[in-house]
């Protein structure tokens, strides 16, 4: 029988675990399971989740497991109930079903000889890129998951969005009954004849950053509190499967800042003859997981933020008396309007752990510049897109944002592409270029951008009404460029108060993946906000 390298280790960590690195107390949260808010929300402590896979991409590799080795998690689950502060189970309603979906990567931080028969892991935000923590509900039992196939896990309504900032774990090799290798389900019927696994048992513990909630299912929280909010798992895991079937498919990332483009299931048959064994090619290592899941309040990292952002404007756009004014009101197309969205600096903007990490996306939708959709870092983009800097300004948040973050401005870059781009835009930024510029589904050239951002507080597209001066909009503005990441922005209290002003956007794309400054850039607007929001959050361990 050749060595058993295997996975097991990859089993790695997995599924959810809580914290690994721990921490603050946990608490119970106020959840409405029917999504009705308040009026019908519990108290509860922990989310039992019930028994069903995950999967460790490349977990089994050719050479085996060894310190240092890679691999991506997935796992999915539906929860079985809920349990209050003393224990009492908590149904979920009949007709209605919530489930998960996690994505993260690990690494190997050691293993013990012979052939890595145990090992143990370390969280890796650089490990094939995913990261991703998603719960959703849906309530119509022809869309509900099914645990075999492995699909339905990331449908109806997203209600709970984040990113895995730790984790660790140990998955150990252990002698399967009678000898040699057992069937991958022991669950019932045998659902995958002829496919055969090691034995082992290991468990695994994760953080997740909570990005944002649904208020109808999560009630109560404030924006600071949601800012600095922790779902704390913890997992174990095994194989063979006993009391779930194996699932056959995964969801491979997830469906974006907005939910609005849930990921297809991937598949993920992998295995080789036998789960977790080392043959000589790659495969991945499936187990059977079981995830129980805490809330906490976590602790702010110093001198670190991160920013969640939605918004639309029309460039240029300083004048208090033409403040709100959308796109459809410039009939003449004079000036580019456009709408941009995504996050950055979760679950870390620290280079030395793999950051920063974010999604930016921005839509020309009008103007000069035609119809294109730029974008970086998002779960659908070109894996060569990515933020690669951020830079946190102006410390001391507005009043309105200050229990949320601790500085009022941040800037970001990175290179990005195209998706879309329509005859007058493809034609405007060729022309600025010196070169074609096409869709990324054409073309594998990237693109550098830098992003500037103000969050003068609450909500981003409105000012004091006794605070719309002409001559401190436009002063600001001129001061406040988009500079290289290293230069300070000028303070906005050297203008005016926090609500003299809407929140500022300011962006630029260059002619390819060199960074220039804005005056040589190919497209480039900036302005206050004329609808949406800026929101700067403190970093959360």
């Amino acid at each position: 029988m050749r060595n058993l390298k295997l996975v097991r280790a990859a089993a790695l960590a997995i599924a959810l675990g809580a914290a690994a690195t721990a921490q603050a107390q946990t608490t119970p949260i106020q959840f409405s399971p029917n999504g009705t808010g308040a009026a019908g929300a519990v108290s509860v402590a922990t989310f039992d989740w019930a028994v069903n896979s995950a999967l460790a991409l490349n977990g089994n590799p050719a050479t085996g497991l060894a310190a240092g080795s890679k691999v991506t998690i997935l796992s999915q689950a539906s929860l079985a109930l809920m349990t209050d502060v003393s224990g009492r189970a908590i149904g979920v309603p009949a007709g209605t079903q919530i489930t998960f979906v996690a994505g993260f990567g690990e690494s190997v931080a050691s293993c013990t000889a012979p052939g890595c028969q145990s090992a143990f892991f370390v969280f890796d935000p650089t490990a094939l890129g995913q990261n991703f923590f998603e719960i959703w509900v849906k309530t119509t039992p022809a869309a509900f998951a099914n645990n075999l196939e492995g699909t339905g896990f990331n449908t109806t309504k997203r209600i709970l969005f984040g990113k895995v900032n730790d984790a660790s774990g140990n998955f150990g090799v252990g002698a399967c009954p009678g000898g040699g290798f057992v069937a991958l389900d022991g669950f019932n019927a045998d659902n995958w004849p002829g496919q055969l696994t090691i034995c082992g048992a290991g468990s695994t513990q994760i953080a997740v950053q909570v990005l944002s909630i649904d208020p109808d299912y999560f009630p109560g929280f404030t924006p600071a509190q949601v800012a600095s909010l922790k779902a704390q798992f913890n997992t174990s895991t095994v194989v063979p499967f006993r009391q779930a079937d194996p699932s056959r498919r995964f969801i491979g990332n997830d469906a974006g800042v907005t939910a609005l483009d849930p990921q297809p299931v991937v598949l993920a048959n992998n295995l080789g003859a036998v789960n977790g064994l080392t043959d000589g090619a790659n495969h991945d290592f499936e187990f059977q997981a079981d995830a129980n899941q805490a809330f906490e309040q976590g602790v702010e990292v110093p001198g670190a933020c991160r920013v969640t952002y939605g918004g639309n404007d029309r460039n240029g756009n300083i004048a208090p008396n033409s403040f709100g004014q959308s796109c459809s009101a410039d009939k003449a197309n004079k000036e580019n309007c456009y709408t941009f969205g995504g996050q950055v600096g979760a679950p870390t903007a620290n280079p030395a752990f793999g950051g920063p990490f974010g999604e930016h996306t921005h839509h020309q939708v009008a103007g000069p510049a035609g119809d294109f959709v730029f974008r970086a870092g998002t779960h659908s983009a070109p894996s060569n897109t990515r933020i690669t800097a951020t830079a946190c300004k102006d410390p001391g948040a507005c009043r309105q944002a200050e229990a949320n973050a601790s500085f009022k401005q941040i800037d970001f870059e990175g290179t990005g592409s195209f998706r879309t781009l329509d005859p007058v835009a493809t034609a405007y930024l060729a022309g600025n270029a010196g070169h074609p510029v096409a869709p990324d589904s054409q073309d594998s050239r990237v693109y550098y951008f830098r992003v500037d951002m103000d969050d003068f507080g609450e909500p981003g597209n409105k000012s004091s009404p006794k605070g719309r001066d002409a001559t401190k909009w436009a002063n600001l503005l001129a001061a406040d460029l988009n500079k290289p990441l290293t230069d300070p922005d000028p303070l906005m209290s050297t203008f005016g108060a926090c609500n003299d002003f809407a929140d500022v956007y300011q962006f630029y794309i260059c002619k390819d993946e060199n960074p220039c400054e804005q005056a040589q850039a190919i497209y480039a607007v900036r302005g206050f906000l004329t609808g949406g929001n800026i929101q700067l959050h403190k970093v959360i361990k």
